[in-house]
């Protein structure tokens, strides 16, 4: 963590005084998308069922397996557990169950 009181941009600091933080544009950014998604509920929502379901089924191994010979079958990439610094796990999650969505939709109209 970078720290500004405790962490390694205080102890940089430290050392030298002219030392100046920068965080990266990909942790910036980071940081942006996950402002943006706290502040609208549907977002909020759907992040929270998503990860629901990952859980739901990666805690039984039977399920699990039964959740990917279907997702293999029909070419949708497996369930990822949301992560809070790896924003495109969001993504992934969130494709692979709109694809379950549409599939279940053409297959149960």
């Amino acid at each position: 963590m970078s720290g500004k009181y405790n962490g390694m941009q205080a102890l940089i600091h430290e050392k030298n005084k002219f030392a100046e933080f920068i965080p990266c544009c990909a942790h910036s950014l980071n940081l942006i998308g996950q402002s943006a998604v706290e502040c609208c509920s549907a977002a909020v929502s759907i992040f929270y069922f998503v990860q629901k379901l990952y859980v739901f089924f990666s805690a039984s191994t039977h399920r699990w397996d039964l959740l990917l010979d279907v997702f293999k079958k029909f070419g949708i990439p497996t369930l990822k557990r949301l992560s809070d610094t790896r924003w495109s796990a969001h993504h992934d999650a969130v494709d692979a169950y709109y694809k379950v969505i549409q599939i279940l939709k053409k297959y149960l109209y």
